[in-house]
């Protein structure tokens, strides 16, 4: 057998040194492959002198080499040659082997790339490390191990902020000896790869697309925001008790009646999707709390020709459009949102964290666990088309659509468009009867999401409830009806919440135009550094060949950059939040530029020329700030200017005598 690395070191001390490396960032690997019994390979010398070595399987006539016998760096740079293109961000390893092909993706990617490895064997893993020295890779934070039997729920977990990046190409390499030897297991870690990068892709386009519109939502927001009730009132309110949080699938006609009983309905916390909230109604059942997260004006529909709600409290994101807390008929909670402290300033309040959501069902879960309430129970939460249909009969949605109806484009008409319009995108699945169902690439992302927030809730000591009685499975709930979860969940006695929030604070109301004219002379100045900044780019890119004209630019480059991360600094991460495009291909054009392998010269031309794109974005996202800041303020003083009147007419009404009065 040869020496157990380059560095001559014992088999506990080459495992002890590869396991310290890898406990960085993936410390849950470390664990299960210390753990393991090694697993018996035969090991040998390549003919260029590195460690090789099989793997003898029953069911095989000789042994499986798990690298080339002749020149494992050739074989590793064979395997990932599809990762030189620049265009690739990332790859998924499916395999480990001996780790040469590991190791020459994570060095061709760099620290700007992803790189995903999946090893089923975690024996096998645990062998190689003890005689193969991959520390100097293995504990990059860029590098994500995943052993043995791996969850959709982990794999979304792990990777969820690596979003950006997979989405920008990720490649699937395939070790050959672990595609013969492990086939079913490599087969189902591709499909949840495949369900990742569609989660990912999904939820990038999202961010692309609403950045600007959220910002918007959340400036018109503000007089709320900075006046109104928070969520903070309502942390551990309903601590141990149960919560149902009622969606509007089709499912939620199976058990929507028992919530009318009076006997369950006082003692659990009712938490309703706003698409469900008029099925709720028309059925006599008020919940107590309904969620809004939506960014078009029409989701105000939904609150239209409600009757006062002064027991029912809208607990809405600050992104949802303005029109939505103004329509609703009763009390309404702000989420905390960093955007919106950060433009309110001064004015800005200690608020507790509760989740912001990626649909107002995550949001109803998000706000139950906030509320204490164990267990939290789901009831019309399909994520799929149960019996062919998309929502509940009776939805706010269906009232939506009612302008449409004809005898020939009836509801049922509308439903098939609804699914129809998914097509592309649909999939077929088994349900929680082992009937066929089909969802689309939009629910089974959200379906990871609740896996993953289930997962976690599960470690915390929390059971979910899947009560739908139909749709998809769900991993780390368990499956119940309603009926059972109410006989053993709900509370012996009537539940009291808080009580409604008081109306908007006046004076903290008459303190935010004031506020938002000053972001507005912040941007205006940003705009013009920008510009200033834009020029003198151009100038060296023009000076390229002249350090000394370099020089001196640079030195005139960095009062605006002391400028901008001073004074501007708020206004300049206002505008981040507007420029998610821009942020996009700085971060593209970074890895690019990392994995050129281009001379040093070459290398500030395209730095020069990243900044240059990276000020044009900015200066366009600076643009929209202001537009949305000016309107917003507008906004604010119109309502600043509503409560200043209403408060003279109420002293005005009060200093008059009665005689004068009845005059």
């Amino acid at each position: 057998m040869p020496d157990n690395s380059s560095m001559g070191l014992s088999v506990s001390d080459q495992l002890s040194r590869n396991l310290s490396a890898l406990r960085r960032n993936n410390p849950l690997a470390a664990e299960a492959i210390e753990s393991a019994s090694p697993h018996p390979l035969d090991w040998g010398t390549a003919q260029t002198g590195m460690p090789t070595a099989q793997i003898r399987v029953a069911s095989q006539g000789r042994p499986l080499p798990l690298s080339s016998r002749y020149d494992p760096e050739a074989e590793a740079r064979k395997l990932t040659a599809e990762l030189e293109d620049e265009t690739v961000a990332s790859a998924v390893v499916m395999g480990f082997g001996v780790g040469y092909h590991a190791r020459c993706a994570a060095n061709t990617l760099g620290p700007a790339g992803v790189l995903v490895i999946f090893e089923p064997d975690v024996g096998l893993l645990r062998a190689v490390l003890e005689h193969v020295d991959h520390a100097d890779w293995i504990g990059r934070s860029n590098v994500f191990v995943f052993v043995g039997c791996v969850e959709r729920s982990e794999l979304t977990a792990r990777l969820d902020t690596q979003a950006a990046t997979l989405a920008q190409g990720t490649r699937l390499i395939a070790h050959p000896a672990t595609r013969r030897l492990h086939a079913e297991d490599l087969a189902q870690f591709s499909g949840h790869v495949t369900e990742l990068l569609a989660y990912c892709r999904t939820n990038l386009a999202t961010a692309l697309v609403n950045a600007a519109r959220t910002c918007r939502n959340l400036a018109m927001n503000l007089p709320e925001y900075v006046a109104g009730a928070t969520t903070d009132e309502l942390h551990l309110a309903a601590e141990g008790r149960m919560a149902v949080c009622v969606s509007a699938g089709p499912s939620l006609v199976r058990n929507i009646h028992l919530l009318t009983d009076p006997k369950w309905r006082s003692r659990i916390v009712v938490i309703a999707v706003q698409t469900a909230l008029k099925p709720l109604l028309d059925r006599g059942v008020r919940p107590d709390f309904v969620t809004a997260l939506d960014y078009s004006p029409i989701c105000s529909r939904f609150y239209e020709d409600l009757p006062p709600l002064p027991d029912v409290t809208l607990v809405a994101e600050p992104k949802a459009h303005h029109t939505i807390p103004d329509a609703f008929p009763g009390p309404v909670r702000l989420l905390k949102n960093e955007f919106a402290d950060r433009a309110i300033a001064s004015l800005a309040r200690q608020r507790s964290a509760l989740k912001p959501g990626a649909t107002v069902a995550h949001l109803s879960v998000y706000l139950a666990e906030h509320l204490g309430c164990n267990p939290i129970t789901l009831i019309g939460q399909d994520l799929g088309f149960s019996d062919g249909l998309y929502y509940m009969p009776g939805t706010a949605v269906h009232r939506v659509w009612e302008p449409e109806l004809s005898p020939i484009n009836t509801i049922e008409m509308m439903e098939w468009t609804r699914i129809a319009r998914m097509r592309g995108t649909i999939r077929k699945r088994e349900d929680i009867h082992g009937r066929t169902i089909y969802s689309d690439e939009q629910m089974l992302t959200y379906l990871k999401q609740f896996e993953r927030d289930f997962n976690k809730m599960s470690d915390a000591g929390r059971t979910v409830l899947d009560a739908t009685e139909g749709g998809m499975p769900k991993a780390h709930t368990q499956a119940t009806t309603l009926l059972a979860a109410l006989q053993e969940h709900a509370g012996d006695t009537p539940l009291e919440l808080p009580e409604v929030p008081a109306p908007l604070d006046a004076a903290r109301l008459r303190q935010l135009p004031t506020e938002l004219e000053a972001r507005v002379a912040e941007l205006r100045e940003l705009r013009q550094v920008c510009v200033q900044a834009t020029r003198l780019l151009d100038d060296m890119q023009d000076a390229i060949e002249d350090n000394r004209e370099l020089n001196r630019l640079f030195k005139k480059l960095d009062p605006l950059k002391t400028r901008v991360f001073g004074d501007l600094l708020r206004a300049f991460e206002l505008v981040q939040q507007v420029n998610v495009i821009g942020a996009y291909h700085r971060q593209r054009n970074d890895r690019l530029i990392e994995r050129s392998g281009v001379t040093d010269h070459e290398k500030m031309a395209r730095q020069l020329r990243r900044d240059r794109d990276n000020l044009k974005w900015t200066g366009e996202a600076c643009v929209e700030a202001l537009e949305i800041f000016e309107d917003a303020a507008v906004r604010a003083a119109a309502l600043a200017r509503g409560v200043n009147e209403n408060a003279a007419a109420t002293a005005e009404s009060s200093t008059t005598s009665p005689l004068v009065s009845a005059a």
